[in-house]
Parts: C-alpha cells; sequence; structure tokens
C-alpha cells in the first residue's frame, strides 16, 4: 500500500508542475544595473529560455544558480520537484555555464503509519 501512495504523490506532482510557468523578478543591483532573477520546476532549460526572452536581445550573463527540492506548485517547503534559480543580467555574456549546485535539504518520504493492532 505504501508504494501505491507514493506513486500515487509522484503521479500528481508531476502533473501540477507542469502547468507551472517561470517566474521573473527583477531588482537594481549595488552597481545600478538591472538584475533578473527567473525559477523554474523540473529542468533548467525552462530558465535559459525564459532568461533569453527576457532580455532585448537575447544575451545575458550568469551571476549566480542553484538548485532545491521543491513543493508541487511552490518551492517553499522541500517537496519531490526540482526547482532550479538563476539569476544574471541581460547584455553581453561571458560564456559561463550555470552550475546550479543543489542547496538545502532534500526530500523524503514519510515514514508510513504503522500497522493497526487487531484485538481479538
Amino acid at each position: 500500500m505504501n508504494k501505491k501512495l507514493a506513486i500515487i504523490f509522484i503521479a500528481i506532482s508531476t502533473l501540477t508542475t507542469a502547468c507551472v510557468t517561470p517566474s521573473v523578478k527583477e531588482y537594481t543591483g549595488p552597481d545600478g544595473r538591472s538584475v533578473k532573477t527567473v525559477k523554474c520546476s523540473k529542468s533548467p532549460e525552462k530558465c535559459f529560455i525564459t532568461a533569453s526572452s527576457s532580455c532585448s536581445g537575447g544575451t545575458y550573463q550568469v551571476v549566480t544558480s542553484e538548485s532545491h527540492a521543491g513543493g508541487l506548485i511552490a518551492d517553499i517547503l522541500p517537496g519531490p520537484v526540482t526547482w532550479y534559480g538563476m539569476t544574471y543580467i541581460c547584455g553581453p555574456s561571458d560564456g559561463k555555464m550555470p552550475y546550479f549546485a543543489f542547496k538545502g535539504r532534500e526530500f523524503t518520504l514519510p515514514d508510513p503509519p504503522p500497522e493497526p493492532i487487531q484485538v481479538e
């Protein structure tokens, strides 16, 4: 029964994360330039596509990147979905690719409840 619950949980998380689109946040960096951050789930490819389309010339320089375990629709708590984050500046690239080092806690399924005790 525990395997069935795990399979159902993974199936639901896979289906619901397919609907999540990457989000871009923009802020001013210490040097006055505009810095952008993108978060996406399941694949870093979505981050590359989003970063390229958010920059008018299509090129950008990666400042930092990371990945971590997240939930189905958001990355608030560790969950079965890998979330990728990348901070970048639009403009000429230095050619360095992001590493997406894993940070934070890993997701583990909770222990199954104990078997009920049969009293005769």
